[in-house]
């Protein structure tokens, strides 16, 4: 069934990075003015959603890296489409993150994003915070350190989160030594990280009600009013009721498919075989309805 004229919000994706690994198969949805997506619970049932832009009140965009996406910018604001970026960039050690392109090439390709769609369209996340013996309470300090005076020509915002476990990354996990922080451990990063953005100036939020932060405000990845204050759009705050309880963004449609990320992230919740994944991409053709 088609969705009809009802304005909708595209995620795009949580599930896999589009920009990185799927932005001619993106491109070619957007002229054809729909795409099909999958169940993830039930792969036999398989919905189609329209991407006219007069049927898209916004897109929303999540990846780690939109190198591939810049050439296509300037079509898809001809087109009239509403867009932001959620960008992750943590700076990890690459074992573990072993897909990614180097952090220069990760930073350079931040700020090209937000010269050519302006920094207020373009949110970092330090996302999600692990905490190793590797990547200690020092580590993040000047990690965060670096990041934020690099990033903030780029940026105005921050969403900051910590590790949410699943069951299926923990046989990962302890390979790296992770242990979840204790609450008093996450305070005293959060006493260490505000003055550290504020001085960059940049704006700290947290992912809806994850965490136990005193000090930094709740947030919404997907936000009706972020959406307001960029386009003007007047969207419901009701929750979207398909993301976890913590969760507080807004309803949304995700375009995306799980099993099909490569940038093989060891904490990764949406791949779970990161073989199958790289199959899946290497068979894979943009011109297939859906991912």
């Amino acid at each position: 069934m088609l969705f009809g004229r009802n304005r909708h919000v595209i995620s795009a994706s949580r599930r896999t990075d589009i920009p990185a690994f799927y932005t001619k198969w993106f491109v070619d949805k957007v002229r054809q003015g729909y795409c099909k997506v999958v169940n993830p619970y039930n792969p036999l049932q398989v919905k189609e959603v329209s991407l006219h832009p007069e049927d898209v009140a916004a897109i929303v965009f999540w990846t780690r890296y939109s190198g591939p996406l810049h050439c296509y910018l300037a079509e898809l604001d001809s087109r009239g489409f509403n867009y932001y970026f959620l960008y992750t960039i943590t700076g990890y050690p690459s074992g573990y993150e072993p897909g990614l392109p180097s952090i220069d090439e990760n930073i350079n390709d931040f700020l090209a994003l937000a010269e050519r769609i302006g920094p207020e369209k373009v949110i970092w996340r330090y996302d999600p915070v692990v905490m190793t013996c590797e990547l200690d309470m020092d580590f993040h300090t000047g990690n965060f350190m670096r990041l934020a005076r690099r990033l903030a020509p780029g940026t105005e915002s921050v969403i900051i989160t910590f590790l949410k476990m699943y069951r299926h990354i923990g046989r990962k996990l302890k390979y790296i030594g992770y242990t979840p922080p204790a609450l008093e451990t996450r305070r005293a990063l959060e006493e260490r990280l505000l003055p550290v953005a504020s001085a960059a100036g940049i704006r700290v939020r947290r992912c809806g009600k994850r965490d136990a932060f005193s000090r930094v405000p709740e947030g919404k990845c997907i936000d009706e009013k972020l959406l307001k204050n960029l386009f003007g759009l007047e969207l419901s705050s009701r929750k979207d009721q398909g993301q976890p309880e913590e969760c507080r963004c807004i309803q949304s449609i995700d375009i995306g498919r799980y099993g099909s990320c490569l940038h093989r992230c060891i904490y990764c919740y949406a791949s779970r075989d990161f073989q199958c994944a790289e199959r899946r991409y290497r068979e894979h053709d943009y011109r297939a309805d859906m991912l």
